[in-house]
């Protein structure tokens, strides 16, 4: 008799502990609709509350609301201990992702802010800001240099990446470490058509005529002064229509580097490139600002 009273008002108990989980919750979700985030968030955080002072968890979804309310009010760090704790419950939703990626990249925590981008990628290929998530998710891999990554994402990002000099810079970027060097040719033509003054292309640009041309020279030099033949004669004189063309291309390239930030390592190049075409004062005036 005494055990059923007892099983009798814990009953009670927990049907009045369920109705007023059930009442504010109801009230969290009226508050939140209303644009009243504070009342929103004291309503879950009352039921989160209740719930772990008897030991238990709330509901997942209260812990991702909780955490949607905190975000709205700017509280990132309290936003980001509901949003965890819901991730860790195994509740998914791409808002919930989105924010945890705003909040990582927040603090410079670039490993958890490609882990949120990754799972939004992953399980919500077609979810609202999923654009946004795979341009953010690509910039991620370039600066954490997880360039076969960049790779594999690039196909969902490219058409909007086409008239963007930015994420097209930060492709080159990734071809230019796996060493593809005819599309960082490419890439490098259609950037400068969007920023002429993008360093990075320009470098490229710069680096890859000026090497071409040395490379050539050196090497048909070196065969002439081994085997001093008419025939070898005419190699290197064929091989000039290609080598003064590169150096001409590398120095244009190398000037205006110069002019937008003048750096000792551009005046260097020009200062080589000068020397093969035997302009010894401008070698000389080049070397000098190499120093």
């Amino acid at each position: 008799m005494k055990f059923n009273q007892i099983l009798s008002g814990l009953l009670v108990v927990s049907v009045f502990a369920s109705c007023a989980t059930s009442k504010l919750a109801e009230e969290g979700n009226a508050a939140y609709q209303t644009g009243d985030y504070i009342a929103a968030l004291n309503a879950w955080e009352q039921i989160i509350s209740d719930k772990e002072s008897r030991g238990q968890t709330a509901d997942t979804s209260i812990y991702f609301k909780a955490g949607k309310a905190a975000m709205e009010l700017g509280n990132t760090a309290k936003a980001r201990t509901y949003f965890e704790k819901a991730e860790d419950m195994q509740y998914e939703d791409p808002a919930m992702y989105a924010s945890l990626a705003h909040i990582y990249k927040g603090i410079d925590n670039l490993s958890l802010e490609i882990e949120a981008l990754e799972n939004y990628h992953e399980k919500f290929p077609n979810g609202k800001v999923s654009d946004t998530i795979n341009v953010r998710l690509f910039e991620t891999y370039v600066e954490s240099e997880n360039w076969q990554k960049a790779v594999n994402l690039w196909p969902e990002i490219e058409e909007k990446a086409a008239s963007d000099a930015d994420l097209l810079t930060g492709y080159l970027i990734v071809n230019e470490q796996l060493e593809n060097d005819n599309k960082c040719d490419q890439l490098a033509q259609q950037i400068l058509k969007l920023d002429p003054d993008n360093t990075e292309a320009l470098e490229w640009q710069a680096y890859n005529f000026y090497w071409k041309a040395e490379n050539l020279y050196v090497s048909q030099m070196k065969a002439y002064q081994k085997n001093r033949t008419n025939r070898q004669y005419k190699k290197l004189l064929k091989a000039w229509d290609k080598i003064w063309p590169d150096f001409r291309k590398a120095r244009s390239y190398f000037l205006k580097l110069y002019k937008l930030d003048p750096k000792p390592k551009y005046a260097k190049y020009l200062a080589g490139i000068y020397t093969r075409m035997k302009k010894e004062q401008k070698a000389a005036y080049w070397e000098r600002r190499a120093n």
